[in-house]
């Protein structure tokens, strides 16, 4: 089993962070609701930027990813209901574009 240091997660969480704040203004721009599919395409764009990066394993990106079919891939606007917790990159997405509204 490998182990993830800490660091390497917030290291993660920091590009990704930066990543969807360069792509999300370009969708609230728009004017383009928060869908599922939506966030899904900015997940997928994210990833994609910070494995080309090469500066992070992808094995480690993955684990910040959403589950594949643990969410809805429709063009319904986004609502986590109540969820208590959620994958580290749609959080970051969600508050993305809140923040930029």
């Amino acid at each position: 089993m490998q182990v993830v240091r800490r660091s390497e997660l917030d290291a993660i969480t920091e590009g990704l962070k930066a990543t969807i704040a360069r792509l999300v203004p370009s969708h609230r721009n728009a004017g383009e609701i928060l869908t599922w599919s939506l966030m899904h395409e900015i997940e997928n764009q994210a990833m994609r930027a910070l494995e080309q990066s090469g500066n992070f394993d992808l094995t480690h990106l993955n684990l910040l990813r959403a589950y594949p079919t643990a969410y809805p891939r429709t063009d319904d606007p986004v609502n986590f209901g109540n969820a208590t917790g959620l994958p580290v990159v749609l959080s970051l997405i969600y508050k993305e574009y809140r923040r930029s509204h």
